[in-house]
C-alpha cells in the first residue's frame, strides 16, 4: 500500500508522525512467520517554492490551479493508492479541483475530520464557546464556521481568528521564544471577541496542522489570561488514527505491519535549513523516521509541471 500525505508546508509532517508512532505498535521483524503487508508513506510538499505560499496568492483561482497542479503530478509521478491532505487550508479547495486521470486514487482532506471533532466535543458541552485558530484563508473561507451553524451551533458561540504568518514563524523559530509570544498575542486577540469575559468552558480548535506542534503553548496561553476550562482540539491525531485504521482495515485480520512503513519526503523546490533544523527538533521525539525523511528530502521540480 501506498499512501500519500500532503500539506501546504510543513505542518502536515506532525500527521505523518503520529500515524509511524501507531503503526509502529503493529510492526514485526523480518524473520517474522506472521502474514505481514507493506506500507509506503510518501511526504509531498504541495508549495510551489518557498517564497510563493497559498495565503499569498492574491486570488483564489490561482491557489486552486497551483493545488491542483500538484496533485495531478503527484498522481501521475508516483501512483499512490490515496492521497491525503493534511491542511485546512487546501482542504477547503478540494471540491474545486479538476479530476485526477486515475479515478481509483482515494483523495480525502483532514477538514471533515475536524468539523466531526468540533460537533462531537460541542454535544458534551453545548454551552462551551469555540474559538477556531486558523490561517488566513481557511478563516476567511467560513467553512468550519458554515458547518457549524448549519448543524444548529449558534452564531454567538463561534469565534474565528485568522493567525497570519504564524506557521512560517513555527517552521522557523527553532527554540520557540517568538512563537509563545505570537501565540499570546493571538490568544488576546481571539478572547477580545467575546461578549462576557468570565471564566466559562471553551473549546479551542487549532485549526492549521502547524499549530499541532506548540498545541501545550496554545493551552498554557489561554490558562494565562484565566480561562482553565479549555478543551483543545487537535485534528492531527485524529487524522493520524482514522489514517492508521484505514491502513489495517484494508489488510487481512491477522496481518501485520512488517518492519517500520518507508517514507520519503518530496518538495518542488529545496527546504531551507532553517526550517530542516527546527522541524527535526519538533518532529524527532514523535517519529525519528519522519524526521530523517525530512533531512534525505528529494527535489521533484516536476511536480510543477502542467
Amino acid at each position: 500500500m501506498h499512501i500519500v500525505i500532503t500539506d501546504s508546508g510543513l505542518g502536515g509532517l506532525s500527521v505523518c508522525a503520529q500515524l509511524i508512532k501507531l503503526l509502529k505498535k503493529f510492526s514485526v521483524p523480518e524473520n517474522s512467520d506472521t502474514p505481514k503487508f507493506y506500507l509506503k508513506i510518501t511526504y509531498v510538499n504541495a508549495v510551489p517554492s518557498n517564497d510563493s505560499g497559498y495565503n499569498k496568492m492574491p486570488k483564489k483561482k490561482e491557489q486552486i490551479e497551483t493545488f491542483g497542479k500538484i496533485i495531478r503530478n503527484t498522481v501521475r509521478l508516483i501512483s499512490p493508492d490515496s492521497i491525503f491532505v493534511a491542511c485546512g487550508t487546501l482542504s477547503v479547495l478540494l471540491n474545486q479541483l479538476t479530476p485526477t486521470n486515475d479515478k481509483s486514487v482515494k483523495i480525502e482532506g483532514i477538514v471533515s475530520i475536524g468539523i466531526q471533532l468540533l460537533l462531537d466535543s460541542l454535544k458534551n458541552n453545548p454551552k462551551a464557546k469555540v474559538i477556531i485558530m486558523a490561517t488566513p484563508t481557511t478563516i476567511s473561507s467560513k467553512t468550519f464556521q458554515r458547518e457549524l451553524l448549519k448543524n444548529g451551533i449558534h452564531e454567538n458561540q463561534i469565534i474565528a481568528q485568522s493567525c497570519p504568518n504564524l506557521a512560517n514563524d513555527i517552521s522557523n523559530d527553532t527554540d520557540g521564544s517568538k512563537v509563545r509570544k505570537r501565540i499570546q498575542y493571538w490568544v488576546k486577540k481571539s478572547l477580545q471577541q467575546l461578549e462576557v469575559k468570565t471564566a466559562e468552558p471553551l473549546v479551542l480548535f487549532l485549526g492549521c496542522t502547524h499549530y499541532s506542534y506548540h498545541e501545550s503553548n496554545f493551552k498554557k496561553a489561554f490558562v494565562n489570561e484565566g480561562f482553565n476550562k479549555i478543551t483543545v482540539l487537535n485534528p492531527n491525531y485524529a487524522a493520524a488514527e482514522k489514517l492508521k485504521n484505514y491502513v489495517l482495515n484494508d489488510q487481512t485480520v491477522n496481518s501485520i505491519l512488517k518492519n517500520s512503513p518507508l517514507i520519503n519526503f518530496l518538495s518542488p523546490y529545496a527546504i531551507p535549513e532553517q526550517e530542516i533544523i527546527t522541524l527535526k527538533k519538533l518532529i524527532t521525539p514523535i517519529s525519528p523516521e519522519t524526521s530523517q525523511a525530512l533531512i534525505d528530502a528529494q527535489i521533484i521540480p516536476e511536480l510543477l509541471d502542467d
